[in-house]
């Protein structure tokens, strides 16, 4: 007798339907060759969107939380993946599995506004996300846009939800009231159903709650409004707070539009190379350093040749957006200057000396020009700036542990 008669006697014999144990047998062989849904392959149809004010909008703020949450958890960061493999930020650190943020925006006023079906979509998305990476992450994380992203009763928003303009609201799903936990896990099972009419693994074996977090980032889609990047003025206050470097309002300003204008050039286009661009720490650190240290003494200028300032404003223009991502450029300074001066604080004096006697020493690092006068005092410009900023640039190294 065959193994398979033998063991369809002992079930009957047993009392146990057969039939039933072979649709249930099927069933795990199904359910076993089911895989996560592809990224390019939308949590569902009917949410695409063909308003390109609506696709510019989201994917500006896709670019602010990642920037936010960047500066947010910057002393661990090692890099930040906007438009990653799995999700729509990535953020990569030195002693811990990334955090997989899927973020959720919508285009009406933000403290008004409710979308409870954004809560689905996201589950939907950070449960696939469990599933890619087989539980290797340190955080699933939901951003939204608005007050209310987990549909809760005036009440309870007042007494647990409370965002603010100037800093990003996060909490873990165990730190939320019954109704929020309540509310989330209802999305949970929405978003399995999705995936599993969709064909794809729904299972949650990966999708671990107590790694699950919820955040609020205001950001309305109103790109004239001034109070638009508040969140992003706020982190970057926060981060230099502190350090005692007397941070202009202004120059925290320029922080944060250089920071916009850097990250969010190419908003409209899906197939921009910069999406798709990992921006690691050092990058992201040395560009706001450069907005910090932006002051040259007076008597630099007394020294210019007539008539070249503007040439060599565009110069310095030219080596920030083609150099100073590179962090060896700064760090071969200061050492110079460190084997120059052989001191720990040289004196202005030494550090006028050294620009005079080495800046021939660092033309491979900087940009060409056609003119030697403005090529050879841009590049003293930018060396007085490295080297007058030093302790700015030690202090910030430090706060951001790079």
């Amino acid at each position: 007798m065959s193994d398979n008669m033998t063991r369809k006697k002992d079930n009957e014999e047993n009392n146990v339907d057969v039939n039933q144990l072979e649709l249930f047998s099927d069933k795990i062989a199904k359910d076993s060759k089911k895989k996560p849904r592809p990224k390019n392959i939308p949590a569902e149809s009917k949410t695409k969107n063909t308003d390109a004010s609506a696709s510019a909008f989201g994917w500006r703020f896709q670019v602010i939380v990642g920037i936010v949450l960047s500066l947010y958890n910057i002393k661990e960061l090692k890099s930040v993946e906007i438009e990653g493999e799995t999700e729509d930020i990535e953020l990569r650190f030195y002693d811990r599995d990334p955090e997989y943020i899927q973020v959720k925006a919508v285009q009406s006023n933000p403290i008004d506004a409710k979308d409870d079906y954004k809560a689905a979509l996201a589950m939907n998305t950070l449960i696939n996300t469990s599933n890619i990476t087989t539980g290797k992450y340190s955080k699933l994380v939901y951003v939204a846009n608005f007050m209310n992203p987990l549909g809760l009763s005036k009440a309870i928003l007042n007494a647990f939800w409370l965002p603010r303009m100037d800093k990003p609201f996060i909490r873990s799903y165990n730190s939320l009231p019954d109704d929020a936990r309540n509310f989330v896990q209802g999305r949970i099972e929405l978003a399995k159903e999705q995936l599993a009419k969709g064909e794809y693994l729904n299972t949650t074996d990966y999708f671990d709650l107590s790694k699950l977090y919820l955040v609020t980032i205001l950001v309305s889609s109103d790109d004239q409004d001034e109070q638009n990047y508040s969140v992003l003025e706020g982190v970057i206050g926060n981060l230099f707070g502190g350090l005692k470097l007397n941070l202009s309002q202004s120059k925290v300003h320029n922080i944060k539009s250089m920071l916009v204008d850097r990250y969010l050039a190419n908003a409209g286009s899906k197939e921009s190379k910069e999406k798709h661009e990992k921006i690691t720490k050092g990058i992201l650190v040395w560009r706001m350093i450069f907005e910090i240290i932006d002051e040259v003494p007076d008597y630099f200028y007394d020294d210019l040749p007539a008539g070249i300032q503007d040439e060599l404003e565009a110069y310095e223009d030219g080596f920030i957006k083609q150099q100073v991502e590179d962090i060896d450029v700064i760090n071969k300074i200061i050492a110079g200057l460190n084997a120059y001066a052989k001191g720990a604080f040289p004196k202005q004096r030494e550090v006028k000396k050294f620009i005079e006697d080495k800046w021939m020493k660092y033309t491979e690092i900087f940009p060409l020009d056609n003119d030697q006068s403005v090529q050879e005092y841009g590049i003293k410009m930018i060396m007085l700036r490295i080297l007058n900023g030093k302790r700015v640039i030690e202090k910030v190294k430090e706060r951001v542990n790079l």
